[in-house]
């Protein structure tokens, strides 16, 4: 069940846009409660990779494994996850618009067994957490480059 779209405009070209979203040492300055993610195994990111997402959740420390569904640079790319009884589905695109580009970030969410009966719960969560995600991705991209920053 598709659970929310949000979209910014960041004025930097798609290219630009795509690496800094997968530099994941730039996580923390726009992901919301990210501390790290790591490739686990290492290596280059490609579809099928998975990701070790490290997460401050109200003042714990957790952890949890995504997979990268789709990796389509610099255009889109997919995480996926499972967790507590829920498949979660998301996907950054990133289409040119004038001198920047504008991304995109949709969720779907797939209750399993009793979890269907906290889905209000879960998508009011889910739109709290992820709403200012890209604002955030904006200002932390746009300040890497501000004029005269040293």
């Amino acid at each position: 069940m598709r659970i929310f779209t949000y979209s910014e405009h960041i004025e930097r070209p798609r290219e630009e846009v795509f690496a800094f979203m997968m530099d994941f040492r730039t996580a923390p300055r726009w992901r919301n409660m990210v501390r790290r993610i790591e490739v686990i195994g290492g290596g280059p990111v490609r579809q099928g990779s998975k990701l070790l997402f490290t997460m401050d959740v109200q003042g714990q420390i957790k952890q949890g494994e995504v997979e990268l569904w789709l990796y389509e640079p610099p255009h889109r790319f997919g995480q996926t996850n499972t967790r507590s009884g829920v498949t979660g589905v998301f996907e950054y695109k990133l289409e040119p618009n004038g001198t920047g580009t504008t991304v995109s970030l949709t969720a779907d969410l797939r209750p399993h067994g009793v979890m269907w009966l906290l889905l209000p719960f879960l998508i009011r969560s889910s739109r709290l957490r992820f709403r200012d995600q890209l604002a955030k991705l904006k200002q932390a991209i746009e300040q890497e480059r501000s004029p005269g920053k040293p």
